[in-house]
This record gives structure tokens, sequence and C-alpha cells, in this order.
């Protein structure tokens, strides 16, 4: 099966490593955009893609947490 080869899969193709570092850094609490940076660094096998691809990890784990103890006192009186 042949695939259609469009820009849909890949987003950030075109960024370099060091863009993908700049822009984990603007986004630190965006898990949308952490998704995106880290559906790339899958693609990408050098160190410096592996270093970024575990701070991703990292930082998406961090933000769910984050977002679990904030909505837990919600559910205290249930």
């Amino acid at each position: 099966m042949k695939r259609s080869g469009g820009d849909a899969g890949r987003p950030m193709r075109h960024y370099s490593i060091g863009q993908l570092e700049e822009n984990v850094t603007r986004c630190t609490t965006d898990n949308d955009e952490l998704q995106l940076v880290l559906a790339e660094l899958g693609y990408r096998k050098t160190n410096r893609a592996t270093e970024l691809k575990d701070l991703v990890k990292r930082l998406i784990d961090t933000n769910r947490r984050a977002r679990i103890a904030a909505i837990g006192p919600l559910f205290r009186n249930f």
C-alpha cells in the first residue's frame, strides 16, 4: 500500500534539533505542543534527540500530574 506522503504526518519534520529545543523551552506546559515534538523525535536517533525526547516525556508526565493535582480537590466531597 502506497502512502500519500503528505505533511500531516510530520508537521515538524523541517525543524532542526535546535528549533525543537527552543520550541520545548517555550512550551513547557503545553502538552499538545509537547506531543507534536515527541512524535517528531520518534523519527530522530541522535544523542541530542534522545536526550530531548527524555526531557519531553518528563515534562508531559509532570504536566499531567499537575493537572490531576489541580482537579483533585473538586472530588473531595464525593
